[in-house]
């Protein structure tokens, strides 16, 4: 039994998923982004504000090498720039199973258009799916060396939930 690390675009559901899968599997779960914000004790907007994307990664890569490899297996949303850090793959891939959770960029958007002004890098956005596109070009090859990919499309957070518990427990 591993530690599950789901990876993607924010707005592609690795919150909401990973809360109930952790409860599903009776596991313990993390979101690198509520983590830092409980360490620094600042929202996650100002602590880019504060110290800027660069160093908040920082901050986050440091969360994540905290969390892994754990004590015992868990379920880790991470932050959506943390696979793009250098050697951030590498190592989630090397302590947990990494699941890409895929969503179309129309998806996306309509996920993302309510709480744009909580998500540094899109307020004040005008062009949200331009902003959306842009990013998900730049991150895509850090999301592609994940181990399993995840298309969120369509589906509820319950049979995501199915399928990552299947593969939690070694049935995939």
């Amino acid at each position: 039994m591993s530690t599950i690390s789901l990876i993607g675009f924010m707005g592609c559901g690795k919150t909401t998923v990973g809360r109930q899968l952790a409860q599903v599997l009776q596991r313990t779960f993390f979101d690198t982004d509520a983590v830092v914000e409980e360490l620094e004790g600042k929202t996650v907007f100002d602590v880019f504000a504060a110290v800027g994307e660069a160093r908040f990664r920082r901050y986050e890569f440091r969360v994540m090498r905290q969390l892994l490899p754990p004590i015992c297996p868990c379920v880790m949303a991470c932050g959506g720039g943390l696979p793009c850090a250098s050697g951030a793959m590498a190592y989630l891939n090397q302590y947990s199973v990494t699941v890409y959770l895929q969503a179309p960029v129309d998806v996306l958007c309509a996920r993302l258009q309510g709480c744009m002004a909580q998500r540094p890098l899109l307020r004040g956005a005008g062009d949200l799916r331009g902003v959306v596109e842009q990013l998900l070009a730049q991150r895509e090859p850090f999301y592609r060396q994940a181990q399993w990919f995840l298309n969120t499309e369509g589906k509820s957070v319950e049979e995501l939930c199915l399928v990552l518990q299947a593969l939690a427990e070694g049935d995939i």
